[in-house]
């Protein structure tokens, strides 16, 4: 959770401004500490670094679509279908597997 919070932070800035380079090597730190072993997270992090030069905007935009994905933030569909079964009287045993079955 905190590494996608500093990546969202980073992110939102660099889809705003250009990063400093104390903000770039606050987040690579972060990164580095948070995820060192999370092959994903660490190649969405150098793609960052690498597109922000160029283009600050795409590189923000590429970074916050990675971290949702990533963090596996729900849809608002998946919350809402949460809220539903979280309310509803479900079935159980057998008629309880067989709606979920039906709902595929």
């Amino acid at each position: 959770m905190a590494f996608g919070l500093a990546a969202m932070t980073a992110a939102f800035k660099a889809k705003q401004r250009p990063l400093t380079e104390g903000e770039i090597t606050a987040f690579t730190a972060r990164a580095d500490e948070l995820v060192p072993d999370d092959a994903l997270a660490q190649q969405a992090v150098a793609a960052f670094l690498t597109d922000l030069p160029i283009d600050y905007v795409g590189a923000g935009q590429a970074l916050l679509d990675f971290t949702c994905v990533w963090s596996r933030i729900p849809t608002p569909e998946e919350v809402q279908r949460t809220e539903a079964l979280l309310t509803e009287d479900l079935p159980s045993g057998f008629d309880a597997w067989q709606r979920e079955a039906d709902h595929d």
